[in-house]
């Protein structure tokens, strides 16, 4: 075979195992686009004791010729903020835009059902480990139409706060 023969061969084996990669999809992916549309139900907080109620609304919307999900918290709102789910590689990330100005990144940490997607902070930008900052979320999709939400806070090594929703699909 010769030299430029190799190279051609190499170059069609690489392209074929990018495009068998990109036809693989990730199950937590497929999950997260499966929930485009409005969610809404009651959720409860806890900050330090003081605890709170409050009706909770989620929007998922699949973007980038499906490669991410928009998740959109508490929309047209005051205290809307964002949460973009995409696949950094292998692995299934996110990064969630915070009213409070930090942007942490999380990586999936549950990756045996794609039911339950629990993800944990990686460290983000505009913020140290010391910052309060959102570092764990948690999606568990109880079926087409529901899913419970769990989400928490840290500053240091303490918990600032909780919250956890119990959404239903809006149709």
């Amino acid at each position: 075979m010769k030299p430029w023969s190799r190279l051609a061969a190499l170059a069609a084996l690489i392209a074929a195992s990018a495009a068998a990669r990109e036809d693989s999809p990730h199950p937590g992916l497929e999950k997260l686009k499966a929930l485009e549309g409005r969610w809404v139900g009651p959720a409860v907080w806890d900050r330090g004791g003081e605890k709170g109620n409050v009706q909770f609304e989620l929007s998922y919307r699949v973007t980038a010729a499906g490669k991410a999900v928009v998740e959109t918290m508490m929309p047209e709102t005051p205290g809307e903020m964002i949460t973009v789910y995409h696949l950094d590689g292998d692995d299934l990330v996110l990064v969630h835009y915070c009213t409070s100005g930090n942007q942490p990144r999380m990586k999936l940490v549950s990756a045996s059902d794609p039911s339950d997607l629990s993800f944990r902070c990686l460290g983000g930008t505009n913020m140290t480990e010391a910052d309060s900052h959102m570092h764990s979320a948690r999606l568990r999709v109880v079926d087409e139409d529901h899913v419970r939400g769990e989400w928490s806070s840290i500053k240091g090594d303490v918990v600032q706060w909780v919250a956890e929703a119990e959404l239903e699909r809006q149709k």
